[in-house]
Formats: C-alpha cells, sequence, structure tokens
C-alpha cells in the first residue's frame, strides 16, 4: 500500500486534535517534563545545535541519528521552532532521493556523504524521530509539519526496501518498531502489521535457535531499546505482550551472565567494541537503571519521569523472576544457542567470584568478537582474559580502522575457524586460520591478562613489572606519528606526549563521579607546545551535557608551568570525563610533569584530589613460556589457569609462547604467539586449554590446586590438515578437527546439553518456559 505526501500529513493533523498516544490501551502516561528538566534539556538543545551546525546546514559529519534525536527533544519541549525546522531539513537532505538507486529512501549516516554505505542509517534515525508524530504531534507547526512528512513518506520507501536477516538482531528489531510505529503514526495499517509479523517470527526464531547477536554489550542496549519502545508505546495489545515477552527473555538472558564483582556482562560475546573489559557505556546505563547496580556517583539512576521522551519511552524494567538469577544459585552452567547451525552455542560456567566462557564456534558476522572469556575476581576497570587472533599487533583493540563493509570505525581483529569443548570451568579449544598475506603485518595468538595479578609459570612465582596508571591512552598512540612514553627525570616521572599527525589525536584521560553544582579542575604542569584540557560532563544514561568543555594551553619554554581548566558540574552531572588531549587537528611535543583532577572549593582551593600523577617509567619485559607450561593468574582468591597444548607456525611448524609486558597503557599483559611475521602463506593454528577455580585464599589451598593442574596430562598435535588436542582431567576432554578445511571432526568430553534447548542452566530449559507459546504457535 502506498502513501502519499497529502495522506500522511491528513493523517498527522488527525492525531494531533485526537491527542495522539493518549489513547486508553496505552500503559504509559504522556511524557512531561517539569521546569527543571525543561531548563536542563534547553541547554542542552542549545548546546547540540552549536556543535550540529554551521549556519543553517549541518556540519559535515554530524550524525543523522544525532539529528533525529534533537528533533524529537525539540519538538517535546516546543524549544526553538525554527531551529527544528533547519534540523528537519538537514535530515530531509540526508535523504537518497534517487528512484533508480538501490538505497532509495534510506538516509545517509554522516552529513557531507556522497555515497550511502551504512544501510542501518535509516533504521537508527527513524526509531527516535518518529515518535515526534506518534506522541508530539500536536506540538508540530504548519512548516515543520511539512518538513516532517516528506522526511515520513521518503522514509517508508527506505524502511521497507531495506533487507534485514533475522540474525541481525539489533536491526530486525529496530526495523519492526520503526514499521509498527510509522505504521501506526499514519494509518497505515498494512505497514504495522508487516512490522507486527516481523516480531513475531523473531519470537518464534529466538524460541529455536537464541539470540543470534549473544552476549553483546554494545547491541543489547538497542535490542531492550527497541523491544522497549514497542511494549510502551504501540497501540495494539497482542503487540505489546509480544515486545514484554521479547524483553522478559532478554532481561533473563542478562541476569544469567551478569558478572556483579566486575559489573558487567559476563561470558562470550558477540559484536563487542570494548574487548578489554567486554563493557558497552549505555549498557551499562540500562543495568544501572535497573537497579542491578550503582553508578559511579553512588546515586540511584535517574528515574524515566526525570529522563528525556527517547528514554522514557525506551525503557522497560526487568521483572523480579529475572533480577532472582542475580543472588545465584553459584556455581551455575548455562549452555546456550546462538543460531541454526549445530556448533552455534556457547557455554558459560560462572561462580561467586569467577567466570569462563567459550563458543563452540567463531562469531563471523563481526571482527569483534572472541571465543575464550574469562572474569577474574572484582572491578569494573580490570580486563577480562580473553583470546584472539591478530594480525595488526593492535592485542588490546584500540587502534581503530575503517571497516569497509559499515563506513565506521572499529577496532578489527581476525575471524578464525573455532572449535571448543567445554565442561564446567573447563574449556579445550583450537583456532587456526590461514594468513591474509595482503593485509596482516604480522599473525599471531593472544591472550590478554590482567595486569595487576599474581603470576606464576607452573610452580614458580615470576616477578613482573605491572606499575599502571589510572590515566588511560585516550586516543591511544599508535607508536609513529602519535606516541606516549614515560621517562624519569632527577628521580621524578615525566610524561612525553608527541602529535605529529593532522588527523589522528593523542591523550590521556580518566572519568570520575561528581556531583552537579560542584566545581572540578584539571591541571597539568606542562613544557612545550599547545595541547587542550577538556572537562566533559556526562549524565547518568552517559549522555555529554551541553557541549565540551575544551580550553586551548600552552606549556612553558624550558621550565613546566600549571595550566588549569575550571568548570561548574551542571545539573543532571554524575560523571566527568577528565582529558588531556592533542586533538586530531593539533601538531604537539609536550613534557608532563603533573596532571591531576581536583574538587575544588568557592574560594578556588582544592578541597579533594580525585586523580592525581600516577606514572611510572615503563619497563618492558618478555618471558618464555614453554609449550606445556601452566601460567596461573591469580587475584582475590581466584586462579585462571592457561596452558597452550600447541602452536604452529603457518608451515607447520612448532612454536613457542612468550609472556609480554607492552607498557601497560591498559592495565593488561598478554601471552602470545607469533604464527608469521611477514607476507608468508600457510594456515597458523594453537590449542590450549583454559580453568578456573576460586576458593584458593590460602597459600597451601593454592598450592595444592599447582600441583593437580600439573599432573594433568595434555598433548596436542598437526599432522598436516588435522589438529588434535587432549586434556586427560575429570572429564577427559578431546577436540579434532581440519584446520585447512575449517571442520569440526570430533569433541568430547563437554557438559551434555539436550539438543533443541536455546538456553539451559543447570538442567532448566529456561527458553521454553519463556518463550514456549511461540514453539506452539
Amino acid at each position: 500500500m502506498r502513501i502519499c505526501l497529502f495522506h500522511v500529513l491528513f493523517v498527522l493533523c488527525g492525531l494531533m486534535v485526537s491527542g495522539m498516544v493518549q489513547a486508553a490501551e496505552e500503559p504509559l502516561p504522556r511524557w512531561q517534563a517539569d521546569a527543571a528538566l525543561r531548563e536542563s534539556m534547553a541547554a542542552s538543545l542549545d548546546g547540540r545545535w552549536v556543535r550540529f551546525f554551521e549556519g543553517d546546514r549541518p556540519r559535515l559529519r554530524v550524525q543523522s541519528a544525532d539529528l533525529a534525536d534533537y528533533v524529537l527533544d525539540a519538538v517535546a519541549i516546543g524549544h526553538r521552532p525554527e531551529r527544528t525546522l533547519r534540523v528537519l531539513q538537514g535530515l530531509s537532505s540526508m535523504i537518497d532521493r534517487d528512484a533508480t538507486s538501490r538505497t532509495y529512501g534510506n538516509m545517509h549516516w554522516y552529513y557531507g556523504d556522497t555515497k550511502l554505505v551504512d544501510r542501518n542509517g535509516i533504521e537508527f534515525a527513524m526509531r527516535r524521530l518518529v515518535i515526534a508524530p506518534l506522541v508530539f504531534g500536536d506540538r508540530l507547526d504548519a512548516a515543520q509539519k511539512a518538513a516532517l512528512t516528506e522526511v515520513l513518506s521518503l522514509a517508508r520507501t527506505g524502511l521497507t526496501r531495506h533487507a534485514v536477516a533475522i540474525s541481525y538482531t539489533n536491526i530486525y528489531l529496530m526495523k519492526s518498531w520503526n514499521l509498527i510505529a510509522l505504521g501506526e503514526a499514519t494509518g497505515d495499517e498494512g505497514l504495522a502489521q508487516q512490522g507486527r509479523t516481523m516480531l513475531r517470527d523473531w519470537l518464534r526464531h529466538t524460541a529455536k535457535t537464541g539470540i543470534n547477536e549473544f552476549l553483546s554489550p554494545g547491541y543489547y542496549e538497542v535490542d531492550l531499546d527497541n523491544l522497549a519502545l514497542i511494549a510502551n508505546l504501540s497501540r495494539d495489545a497482542a503487540t505489546r505482550k509480544m515486545a514484554q515477552d521479547g524483553l522478559n527473555y532478554l532481561w533473563h538472558d542478562i541476569a544469567l551472565h551478569w558478572f556483579g564483582p566486575g559489573q558487567r556482562l559476563g561470558g562470550v560475546h558477540s559484536r563487542d567494541y570494548d574487548r578489554l573489559l567486554n563493557n558497552g557505556q549505555s549498557f551499562q546505563a540500562k543495568v544501572v537503571e535497573a537497579g542491578w547496580f550503582a553508578p559511579a556517583s553512588g546515586k540511584a539512576a535517574r528515574r524515566s519521569e526525570d529522563q528525556s521522551p527517547y528514554r522514557y519511552y525506551a525503557t522497560r524494567l526487568p521483572s523480579e523472576a529475572a533480577r532472582a538469577w542475580l543472588a545465584g544459585p553459584f556455581p551455575r552452567f548455562i549452555s546456550q544457542r546462538w543460531g541454526v547451525e549445530p556448533e552455534k552455542r556457547l557455554a558459560h560456567y560462572m561462580g561467586h567470584k569467577v567466570g569462563i566462557s567459550s563458543a563452540e564456534a567463531g562469531y563471523t558476522a563481526g571482527h569483534d568478537t572472541a571465543p575464550l572469556a574469562i572474569n577474574l575476581g572484582g572491578g569494573a576497570d580490570v580486563p577480562i582474559i580473553t583470546f584472539l587472533m591478530d594480525g595488526r599487533r593492535d592485542y588490546y583493540g584500540v587502534n581503530k580502522t575503517l571497516e569497509a563493509g559499515s563506513g565506521h570505525m572499529k577496532a578489527l581483529h581476525l575471524r578464525p575457524f573455532i572449535t571448543s569443548v567445554q565442561n564446567g570451568p573447563d574449556v579445550l579449544f583450537a583456532s587456526a586460520i590461514k594468513n591474509d598475506t595482503a593485509n596482516n603485518v604480522s599473525l599471531e595468538s593472544a591472550f590478554t591478562l590482567p595486569a595487576d595479578a599474581e603470576f606464576w609459570l607452573d610452580d614458580q612465582p615470576l616477578q613482573l613489572f605491572n606499575a599502571s596508571s589510572a590515566w588511560v591512552q585516550d586516543f591511544a598512540a599508535n607508536g609513529e606519528s602519535t606516541q606516549i612514553a614515560v621517562s624519569e627525570r632527577t628521580g621524578k616521572p615525566v610524561v612525553s606526549l608527541v602529535d605529529e599527525d593532522d588527523k589522528l589525536g593523542v591523550g590521556l584521560s580518566q572519568r570520575f563521579a561528581v556531583e552537579a553544582g560542584k566545581r572540578y579542575r584539571l591541571t597539568a604542569a606542562l613544557q612545550g607546545g599547545d595541547v587542550y584540557l577538556y572537562l566533559n560532563f556526562y549524565d547518568a544514561a552517559q549522555r555529554l551535557i551541553g557541549g565540551e568543555n575544551a580550553l586551548r594551553v600552552t606549556g612553558g619554554q624550558g621550565v613546566a608551568v600549571e595550566r588549569s581548566n575550571l568548570q561548574l558540574a551542571p545539573a543532571g552531572a554524575v560523571q566527568c570525563k577528565a582529558w588531556l588531549y592533542s586533538t586530531s587537528t593539533n601538531r604537539t611535543r609536550i613534557s608532563v610533569t603533573d596532571l591531576r583532577f581536583e574538587e575544588v572549593a568557592e574560594s578556588g582551593a582544592a578541597q579533594r584530589v580525585l586523580g592525581g600523577f600516577d606514572f611510572r617509567e615503563f619497563r618492558a619485559e618478555q618471558r618464555a613460556v614453554p609449550l606445556g607450561a601452566t601460567l596461573h593468574v591469580r587475584r582475590e582468591g581466584v586462579v585462571a589457569s592457561l596452558r597452550i597444548l600447541g602452536a604452529w607456525d603457518v608451515q607447520g611448524r612448532s612454536i613457542a609462547a612468550s609472556l609480554h609486558n607492552d607498557g601497560l597503557s591498559w592495565r593488561a599483559m598478554r601471552l602470545g604467539v607469533v604464527h608469521a611475521t611477514g607476507r608468508e602463506e600457510g594456515v597458523a593454528a594453537v590449542a590450549a586449554w583454559a580453568r578456573v577455580e576460586e576458593g584458593l585464599a590460602t597459600e597451601e589451598a593454592f598450592a595444592a590446586y599447582r600441583r593437580h593442574i600439573a599432573a594433568a596430562r595434555s598433548v596436542a598435535t598437526r599432522d598436516g590438515e588435522v589438529l588434535e588436542a587432549g586434556l586427560d582431567i575429570a572429564p577427559s576432554l578431546r577436540l579434532r578437527a581440519d584446520v585447512m578445511r575449517g571442520q569440526r571432526l570430533l569433541r568430547e568430553g563437554m557438559t551434555v546439553v539436550p539438543e533443541g534447548a536455546a538456553l539451559w542452566v543447570d538442567g532448566k530449559d529456561l527458553a521454553r518456559s519463556l518463550l514456549g507459546d511461540y514453539l506452539q504457535d
């Protein structure tokens, strides 16, 4: 069914008269803002306008989703209608209007782009924009209505022509919401029904195969938003019920894997852009809002009635049944599917203070996953133990490059063939990949490790340099055109920062809990060129409040001088990013002899130093780790043990491993294997055993554990194409694979799980109990 501009405009006007979403069946009252929130939102909108626009046009690289968010907020509070019209016109100019194009009706992600690369642009922009006519249409003036009508009409074509696989969870659910909302907003029942059918199909699919974009800290937040928008705003009761069923399943999944000591989602992840911490700030805000842990400020998250309209309608708190899993039982063993193929399954053993998880196959739909993840003890800023194969020497996932398929900057690692066997706390796995001689500068396997741990090699403790700073590299130095180094002068540390690149920035940052209405200061003692001091404030949802508070300063010549940026934390602020940064357009060479963040009294005197100059001169280290030796990593009475059973270069020759200290900028070390150093062709492979244990607080208990692990016999062989590995520990684990063809030939010893169980926990088929109705559908 096609709709014309007149029809959309007619329906919008009719809906405005009737009060839009105030239909009797709507469970949420209409969003309202008190005076304080209006003031805060108005200040935010004014700040966004400055960041987004230059004159009457958007700045280059401004995102369409950000413009859509501006429209929603501005319409909701009636802020500066003339600016809202300009933003709508800017959005309209970002739509592909070529009727012969495959992306006709879709929307560019970035303003100024001439080629539409990421076809998800229409989805991310519309999921916010469509709330404006659906809820606040009575607040649109005639000019705004006309501009919005034009966007909606083209967007309808863009949405319906955008093909999305059901396994592409976050975009599939987003398209479902967009079709339902646009259909209901414009009276196009056929369009709304398309979205409802998609939602029902996803629930049927998930009941059988689990969530395909599994345990993604980046995209579970998007999934929760999509489903909450449907549950809170659809006028159809059956549709709201389906969305609530999906939310309940997703929250149970999160609760089952939630690693409380580290305040993060445990388990192996698909699509994770924070390789070291397995975190996503927006996802963390969701869990804070659910009351599962307190934010850094120690205050409760803002309630939905104190938030923006999008956050209000995109919020649906978890049930008590889901929350109950946070309390145990521990340990527990979780197995779940993440696709149709039998090898698309993950396992997760989670104790009180430790968790180990493995995937039976690699997630090939993205470069941002790993087949092994171990959470070891407490601390939200403590790196996890994970495994990856890498071709860029980017072991910690900090150097972003352009992803051709999306047009976005990402830290990309390799997608090897994976096979694994997990039984409780033991994982036996193998990984292999053909060297990409055109793109790889090296070919390596790496386990990332938390630096603040004890390290033992078999029964011998290792004395390692593991001092790290709470200030993190942001953006990270590339070691060539941008550099950060710590040295000592007259017994005191000095940080040297070099930026010789007019396209890349480099800097140091730290995030601090703050309180609105208090004054904070970032001070640096500098010698040399120019640099910027930033104090950026964020609310509980991790949204930047107002603009960036940047001050350009110059270091002393021949002697260090102190420079400061002092700011008042605005209303709603709970966190501040303190940042010493040489921007992407700046070049500089400076020496830093002090860097501190302070809470400041009205008089200007420092009341509290919240972060100081804690740098130490780096001392590089490398230790040989023979094949078959076990590296024990111990924190807080829990231990992770890693044994590389076998490793082979691209010629099939056996090679050894080594433990590396790469600078501790990310509070991490790595256990690594170099399979190739250049353009050598062939297939590299590695087989390893990983185990976790808790309750080892005493030295006697830890010593007994080490003896137990030392007695476990293991073997790994590679005979041409076939890799075989085994471990004699109760129970014995075995695997065999053709690493050339990527075939799993044998897997033995894993915890037995019913084949059809999509989410199985300690003998319970949780997927059937939560989504069983859709299995019969």
